[in-house]
């Protein structure tokens, strides 16, 4: 349902996420868990469409939704 891959984020000279991918089926529950700083918040915001990823492709269903409105 869900397809991540090599999603990347800079701010400036920093790396905010680098190269996250995974892939979500239907009925899966997942968790992004990682100690504070390790961008897991910046990776959902790309994810959710309020952050434009400096590289990578975010695929719902097949479909990319990289560029559309969040919601």
């Amino acid at each position: 349902m869900l397809n991540v891959m090599n999603l990347s984020k800079s701010f400036g000279g920093i790396h905010a996420v680098q190269g996250v991918g995974f892939k979500i089926n239907k009925g899966e529950i997942v968790s992004l868990i990682g100690p504070n700083g390790a961008g897991k918040t910046t990776c959902f915001n790309l994810i959710t469409g309020f952050y434009s990823p400096s590289s990578g492709s975010v695929r719902w269903m097949g479909k990319e939704i990289i560029g559309l409105k969040p919601y």
